[in-house]
């Protein structure tokens, strides 16, 4: 169940907490095992999708806004702006072209895991889930860590490996399979295994 934080005198849900630790966090580590230029696209990407995440409220409670304009600082749109957003952030990383860089599963990987991990530490979860959440994507994050950049055999490997753990640990955690994070780990690792196979074939046909 996700609480509610007061900071300051902003009370907001601790889901935000967790999405801009985790955002920060991915940055860093991207700024780390790539380079400048890597984190300050994915730093791009997150704002695109925090724009309409957060602006999708105006599309989908218009009524609501007109009303009460400053709601729109307290809402979001939801699990459909939420999937917008991340659709927008991903085809921002296309037109720059950087939709199938090794640094991208990295920054994908770690969001989920500081996330989740987040998520438990702020909110009251039940010790199996909770556990199992924090192991898991650490074991999968550490993997990410290690063998990403070693091979395209190995990235691809881990792209297919982010969603059946994710899948794995959201069997057992309350809110089941069914929520955005595991939507937003399938859709990024299909994305993210076909812009590969895309480049792989157009480099193969390049070299026929």
């Amino acid at each position: 169940m996700t609480r509610w934080l007061t900071i300051f005198s902003l009370t907001v849900p601790s889901s935000w907490i967790a999405v801009l630790i985790a955002m920060a966090a991915a940055y860093s580590i991207v700024r780390v095992r790539a380079d400048k230029a890597a984190a300050g696209l994915f730093a791009d990407a997150a704002f695109w999708f925090i724009l309409v995440w957060k602006g999708s409220y105006i599309l989908f409670h218009f009524g609501v806004f007109i009303r009460s304009p400053f709601s729109v600082l307290y809402y979001n749109g939801g699990t459909a702006g939420a999937t917008l957003g991340l659709l927008s952030a991903l085809f921002f990383l296309y037109r720059k072209k950087a939709a199938d860089q090794d640094w991208l599963l990295t920054a994908a990987v770690s969001v989920q895991a500081v996330y989740q991990t987040a998520m438990v530490l702020l909110n009251r979860t039940g010790w199996l889930p909770g556990t199992v959440t924090i192991a898991g994507f650490l074991i999968l994050l550490t993997a990410v860590l290690i063998k990403n950049e070693s091979s395209a055999g190995w990235t691809l490997q881990l792209a297919v490996l982010f969603p059946v753990v994710h899948l794995f640990i959201a069997a057992m955690q309350p809110e089941g399979v069914g929520g955005f994070p595991v939507i937003a780990t399938a859709a990024f690792s299909v994305y993210f295994i076909l812009q590969n196979v895309l480049l792989s074939k157009a480099e193969r046909g390049a070299h026929e």
